[in-house]
């Protein structure tokens, strides 16, 4: 595998997004995935980064810009990180990753935030890894 070039995500990336969207376990069609990445564009604020080797487009990661009260300043939360399953341990997250401090940074915000599933172990010490610190719990109630 070549080393990984990163580019912005575009709408015709949507099929491979969602297979990716997918195998990270939230299910998506290609039309999902499509109009997705179209609200994103829309609302402003937010970046969907890919990362290509070989021509194929092997990773994502999507980010968010927000403000809060508890800190001065902007913040950037990673809100989708996954590389192929087949790419994985090549180091193109550790590339994703750069590129999305990157983005966050040159939108302002100055730290970066992550959630991760209790079950994403591995995730879990990619990220410490890579300097970020565990720092609390995630709590969600779906609104219906």
């Amino acid at each position: 595998m070549s080393t990984a070039t990163i580019r912005p995500a575009r709408l015709d990336d949507a099929p491979v997004l969602a297979t990716l969207m997918t195998s990270l376990g939230y299910p998506s069609s290609d039309d999902d995935m499509q109009t997705r990445l179209g609200q994103l564009d829309k609302a402003g604020g937010y970046g969907a980064l890919v990362a290509e080797a070989d021509g194929q487009v092997v990773g994502l990661i999507a980010l968010a810009l927000g403000l809060s009260l508890d800190q001065d300043g902007a913040h950037a939360r990673i809100i989708a990180l996954v590389v192929a399953e087949q790419c994985r341990g090549a180091g193109i997250g550790q590339v994703l990753l750069a590129a999305g401090e990157a983005w966050a940074h040159e939108h302002g915000a100055n730290r970066l935030i992550v959630n991760s599933a209790h079950q994403r172990e591995h995730a879990h010490h990619f990220y410490e890894t890579q300097g970020y610190r565990d720092t609390g719990l995630r709590f969600v109630k779906t609104l219906g």
